[in-house]
């Protein structure tokens, strides 16, 4: 019996909500084949480069060369054997072309008899022709979304972005200004908003099995919540995923901008709307979250 073809799930984000521990239950458990790349962005690009793959594939050719087997994969991840190099491979020789979910169904014929999927938070804003298109050609995946307070997840996403130098900290000194910037800013605005995220799907994908899991519970229940995710996916969540932790965060230590109140406020101002929809879509921590900015 052949297996079908695409993926068994995708994880659409939300970006800063999780989805770097999604990856590693799911990499390291027993029952799935997860791609050796985080983040794919096929479906997120007209045309997709896969730049990532490229740059992975000549560091693991290089590795092969000093050193058999080792793969040349970051420390985090799980050693990659001769079916991620062909992933690898296939996935360089689509970059440049147009969409094609056929090709990119066929890549995750590499699972054999596991479950695999694709995780990468950008898709939270994805054109709407293609949210339509995935659910035809992909009729039984699974869409999971991890959902966090608009406001931390923001913040987060601006602190990663100071880390790498690519955000101006003088806005900071001028809440009015900042407020100019979330106005302005058009990247996060599409992967911002898991409400409208959420009712995108709802009214593009009706029949599609979609599925929320909050951020605050990976922190504070991560078993649980590890429990859940897998259950729905269809693993066991009994199964060890190798030697992670669920409670463990590889970036708990990263440095973040310390943000004031002034700013708080405006950010809080701009997503009010928002937060009262998601707290009205998926209660939960959600319908706490306008309390907490005096909303």
């Amino acid at each position: 019996m052949s297996l079908p073809v695409g993926p068994d799930f995708i994880c659409i984000g939300m970006q800063k909500a999780g989805t770097g521990w999604a990856y590693d239950q799911l990499q390291y458990h027993p029952d799935f084949w997860m791609p050796p790349i985080k983040e794919l962005h096929y479906l997120d690009r007209e045309t997709p480069k896969f730049g990532n793959a490229r740059n992975k594939l000549k560091r693991a050719n290089r590795m092969k060369k000093k050193k058999k087997g080792r793969g040349g994969q970051p420390n985090f991840r799980r050693p990659w054997d001769e079916r991620d190099i062909e992933f690898l491979s296939e996935a360089v020789a689509m970059g440049g072309n147009a969409v094609d979910l056929e090709r990119y169904g066929r890549l995750f014929r590499f699972k054999g008899q596991r479950l695999s999927g694709d995780v990468t938070p950008g898709y939270s804003g994805i054109r709407e022709e293609m949210i339509a298109e995935v659910a035809r050609k992909f009729p039984d995946v699974k869409v999971f979304y991890l959902v966090r307070d608009p406001v931390t997840r923001l913040w987060s996403q601006i602190s990663m972005a100071n880390r790498r130098e690519k955000f101006d900290r003088d806005l900071l000194k001028e809440p009015k200004k900042f407020r100019l910037f979330l106005e302005e800013y058009k990247p996060f605005q599409k992967v911002g908003f898991p409400a409208r995220v959420a009712e995108r799907w709802d009214r593009l994908a009706p029949k599609i099995s979609f599925r929320h899991f909050f951020f605050d519970d990976i922190g504070a229940e991560p078993h649980e919540t590890r429990k859940a995710i897998l259950e729905y996916l269809g693993g066991d969540p009994d199964k060890a995923s190798g030697e992670i932790n669920p409670a463990s965060n590889r970036k708990a230590k990263a440095q973040k901008l310390e943000m004031s109140d002034d700013i708080k406020a405006e950010i809080a101002d701009f997503f009010k709307d928002e937060m009262r929809a998601a707290a009205a879509r998926f209660g939960g921590h959600a319908a706490k979250w306008p309390s907490l900015y005096g909303l």
